[in-house]
């Protein structure tokens, strides 16, 4: 097949059949399957300092996509006021203590919002 036949039927088949997802990326949940709308996700979490979320982020903090695990880090810092020591750039197994103590402070419900001011 030419490119001269291939392109327009490429670009018939992308406008009548949609290039993606019908959900926009701003509407992502944290278990999104497009990184891109979880990554909108982990961030908004972050900016809205949504502690409901921190049992969620903790679980992504062992995403093989190191800029995932930056934005999960940075937001759970937003939220919690602490890194805990984890390096998102860190070897898995340098990584794996920090993902304990994170999972255990979950656990212990160290990050759940006091009702008291």
């Amino acid at each position: 097949m030419t490119l001269k036949l291939f392109l327009p039927i490429l670009i018939c088949c992308l406008l009548f059949t949609g290039c993606g997802s019908s959900v926009p990326v701003s509407q992502g949940t944290l278990d999104s399957p497009d990184p891109a709308a979880r990554m909108y996700a982990i961030r908004r979490a972050g900016l809205n300092r949504d502690q409901s979320k921190v049992g969620q982020l903790v679980e992504l903090l062992d995403s093989a996509d190191p800029a995932e695990r930056l934005l999960v880090i940075q937001s759970l810092e937003m939220i919690t006021g602490t890194r805990m020591d984890y390096d998102p750039y860190a070897t898995a197994q340098q990584r794996e203590t920090s993902i304990r103590r994170w999972t255990a402070a979950v656990k212990s419900n160290q990050f759940v919002a006091s009702s008291q001011p």
